[in-house]
């Protein structure tokens, strides 16, 4: 009896030992992350100010395109931070949902609003089914989810091939699907790609990003109690599916 107690004792303070070590190797990660990706916009950004600083009376359309590459890279550090505080919230264990009705169409809306940089110059579909049920969810957590599946079609196809943003009704609620025509994806990394830092072979390495992406998506799609699924076809495209579930009935008011 008292072997197996101290047995059971050393089996879980081994297990928490190897839980700080997994929590120290990820915060560890993620710095490392966020640290490499802050440098590409910081440099933009101090280019383009010292450019401007520097010859207050250049042409407006110089002064503008010099103003759009700030605000642009300011907007994609504001991600990377989104980014960082979701994923440290979710291994805390503190993603917190701020519950509302709103309907998938809406959330598709504000999601593309926010990704428009991205968009420019690209054909982005947008096909959204009548009737469709209303959702139950925190607005912002969606559509940083959207954002990030839309974001990466947008990365990994041509920018002369169309992106698919869609919306149906399922037996349990709705399907938000994101349509690309890119390289696609190995099969056998299909099943690792919502992995934090988990980055593909081929040709998928060389976008940037922090790889935290697909994982927080997953993650804040799971809290919601549904989920998000991939199929892909390599040299065809991918599309990424988010299920969720109807608003209860009670909450339709």
């Amino acid at each position: 009896m008292a072997i197996g107690l101290e047995k059971a004792r050393s089996q879980e303070a081994a297990n928490r030992a190897e839980a700080a070590r997994q929590s120290q190797e990820l915060k560890s990660t993620l710095l490392d992350a966020i640290a490499h990706e802050f440098k590409t916009p910081l440099t933009s950004i101090k280019a383009a100010t010292t450019s401007l600083l520097s010859d207050p009376l250049s042409e407006s359309a110089e002064r503008g395109e010099l103003l759009r590459v700030v605000e642009e890279e300011a907007d994609r550090l504001t991600r990377l931070v989104t980014e960082a505080l979701q994923t440290a919230r979710i291994e805390a264990g503190k993603l917190q949902l701020n519950r509302e009705l709103h309907s998938a169409g809406s959330l598709m809306a504000t999601a593309l609003g926010h990704v428009k940089a991205l968009m420019e110059g690209r054909n982005v579909q947008v096909e959204t089914a009548e009737n469709l049920p209303p959702l139950f969810v925190d607005a912002d957590l969606i559509q940083l989810a959207i954002r990030q599946l839309i974001g990466n079609a947008l990365k990994y196809s041509l920018p002369t091939v169309p992106v698919t943003i869609a919306a149906r009704a399922t037996e349990r609620g709705v399907a938000i699907t994101v349509s690309d025509r890119g390289p696609g994806i190995p099969e056998d990394e299909q099943a690792r790609i919502f992995e934090k830092f988990y980055r593909g072979s081929g040709d998928r390495h060389q976008v940037t990003g922090t790889g935290l992406g697909l994982a927080i998506a997953r993650e804040v799609i799971r809290a919601h109690g549904g989920d998000v699924s991939v199929r892909s076809v390599p040299g065809q495209g991918s599309e990424f599916s988010i299920s969720l579930p109807a608003a209860p009935e009670e909450k339709r008011v």
